[in-house]
């Protein structure tokens, strides 16, 4: 279906932000399952979770602009098609630009040796060298990249909530298959108390991420910008959905650490979803500053 990080979330954006002509030379493949695509932003010197410590500039050149810089954990790069390329401005702003990834001036420097191993291309180092754009390949306006990365942010945390709780159910459910059948001190691993109640905080954490996500994806099919929401549901859906995985292995014992099953496959894949689009700590601090604004103005979120 295409929808894995991080091309859904650049169809989304490329959906809400690109022109009728970028729209037919990059988006229409990519929906047609013909590419792939990577999202450029986070840098080796800080700019990850917060995208104000960017160093990539953009300049601009005659009727185009000049990109230099460096990025890293750039997921899906090796393989890639096209990249949308988030670079600081003179003035401070960020703007987004699309590119081949075959252009002079872009280099896949490495891939990075990752714990998961579920997304196609891996993570990648990316450098621009005189990277040349043409100003009709800026996305939206100029100055807006901040803007634009919320717009992608929000839905594109909901989708890896959705995908998670798909692996999360599926670990879910071999251990409750492994549990009615393996058989310790004379009855099954389910009918000791420590494993049953395992399985019932599974069933609370599954039913508490799924209503999350839910109520956030009812209010972006509203029209509502929903990041608050989205990073409530960011936090509580990465938290509960490891603690699913995280018991599952507890219960499946020496299977649950090895490829005997896919659960320490998807355990391994999982742990990195409390820390990319947006760490546990950083969403709660986001949280946190706008349930005090609110509280200031009197007003409900």
């Amino acid at each position: 279906m295409n929808i894995h990080a991080p091309d859904e979330g650049n169809i989304h954006l490329m959906e809400e932000v690109a022109t009728p002509a970028q729209k037919e030379r990059w988006l229409a493949p990519q929906v047609a399952g013909r590419t792939r695509s990577c999202f450029a932003m986070t840098e080796p010197d800080g700019a990850g979770s917060d995208p104000g410590m960017m160093t990539t500039t953009a300049v601009g050149d005659g009727d185009g602009y000049l990109i230099n810089g460096r990025k890293w954990f750039i997921t899906g790069a090796e393989g890639a098609d096209y990249a949308i390329v988030m670079a600081r401005m003179d003035d401070g702003s960020a703007t987004m630009f699309l590119t081949d990834m075959n252009r002079p001036g872009i280099r896949l420097e490495r891939s990075m040796e990752a714990m998961d191993s579920c997304f196609t291309g891996g993570h990648g180092v990316l450098v621009f060298d005189n990277l040349r754009v043409a100003a009709e390949d800026v996305l939206g306006e100029l100055g807006q990249g901040f803007r634009y990365a919320q717009v992608r942010l929000a839905p594109a945390r909901l989708t890896h909530c959705m995908r998670w709780l798909g692996q999360a159910r599926r670990a879910h459910d071999i251990a409750v298959d492994y549990a009615g059948q393996r058989r310790a001190f004379g009855k099954p691993l389910a009918e000791h108390e420590g494993v049953g109640f395992m399985l019932a905080d599974n069933d609370i954490d599954l039913q508490t991420a799924r209503l999350h996500i839910w109520h956030t994806a009812w209010l972006l099919d509203r029209g509502e910008k929903g990041n608050f929401e989205s990073s409530r549901a960011k936090v509580a859906c990465s938290e509960a959905e490891w603690r699913v995985v995280d018991r599952c292995v507890q219960i499946l014992g020496g299977q649950g650490v090895t490829a005997e099953t896919a659960v320490m496959r998807i355990f391994m894949d999982m742990r990195a979803f409390r820390i990319y689009d947006g760490p546990s700590e950083v969403h709660r601090w986001s949280m946190a500053r706008k349930i005090l604004h609110q509280a200031n103005q009197g007003a409900a979120l």
